[in-house]
């Protein structure tokens, strides 16, 4: 069923995308160009079609591709600690009960894929896969695309919508085109608004090196710190900017928008000056991407 609802999700998601792509230049653009061919025509289309491209492209990228699993029998280096997250009474390094496996830095089991995920930010049911270590970049410019292509997407039909209505003569669209100009603004606009909401959150996430999980850590470490259980909170991922982001889209500035495959394996990762481990304060509940580990350098024992 959880499978089936999935594919019913990515379908949905897709014929959304096609139709906002796609229906406002057969319905719409290309009427208004006298359905003939033209310079202006392609100077107009060429773009719109290209970041559509893209997003199509990154988008069956983040649907397919493994986020990350956890290879069989992985085991900490237990001669060099540094990094690993590991528990506060015990020490020792976070282990998942369900997957009877070690987690290495940054993984959580998710429910619906069954198995702990590399470096999981959240379980995406509009590309019905976890979105993880080696897919996150392609989710990230999946979202950059669907905010650009719906900007140009809501400018261009408002461009024809105002040539109606320009005052200069009347040029009175079809039903048909009517029908599709509603129909656009309808689907496009909500999907601006949302899907520009959430790229704003995962923009921030990205440039602070924080996965979606460990943004709500950060806000129960921030309650207990107010609380005074813990005296002092550090997460130890961000490097700073630049290379927050390098860490996930790669080095070259001039790739960033292109789909690459991330650095480094999602086994571990670098940490900021003066880090050498998280250290596991609590946990609620059951192993899962709704656990909450808030993680210190220093802490009250309770």
């Amino acid at each position: 069923m959880g499978r089936l609802t999935g594919r019913l999700f990515v379908g949905f998601t897709t014929c959304l995308i096609c139709f906002i792509a796609y229906s406002p230049q057969i319905f719409i653009i290309w009427p208004w160009y006298g359905r003939e061919l033209s310079v202006e025509l392609l100077a107009l289309l060429l773009p719109f079609n290209a970041l559509v491209g893209m997003l199509l492209w990154n988008y069956y990228l983040c649907a397919v591709t493994d986020p990350g699993r956890v290879p069989k029998a992985w085991q900490p280096d237990a001669r060099d600690m540094d990094g690993i997250e590991v528990k506060k009474l015990t020490k020792g390094p976070r282990y998942c009960r369900t997957c009877e496996s070690y987690k290495p830095p940054r993984a959580h089991h998710c429910r619906q894929c069954k198995r702990c995920v590399l470096r999981m930010d959240h379980h995406c049911p509009w590309v019905n896969n976890c979105v993880g270590h080696f897919n996150y970049g392609h989710f990230i410019r999946f979202l950059f695309y669907v905010v650009l292509a719906c900007i140009y997407h809501f400018a261009m039909v408002t461009r024809r919508v105002l040539y109606y209505t320009s005052g200069l003569f009347w040029d009175e669209p079809s039903a048909e085109e009517l029908i599709f100009i509603i129909l656009n603004y309808a689907t496009c606009i909500p999907v601006l608004l949302a899907v520009g909401g959430f790229s704003i959150y995962h923009f921030y996430s990205l440039m602070g090196n924080t996965t979606t999980i460990e943004g709500w850590e950060k806000d129960k470490a921030a309650t207990l710190l107010r609380r005074g259980k813990i005296r002092e909170v550090k997460f130890p991922y961000n490097l700073g900017v630049r290379r927050n982001i390098e860490s996930i889209l790669g080095k070259n500035p001039l790739f960033w928008c292109w789909p690459t495959v991330p650095p480094g394996t999602g086994l571990k990762y670098p940490l900021a000056e003066g880090h050498s481990e998280w250290i596991e304060l609590y946990k609620s509940g059951s192993e899962g991407p709704g656990d909450m580990y808030a993680r210190a350098d220093h802490f009250d024992e309770p």
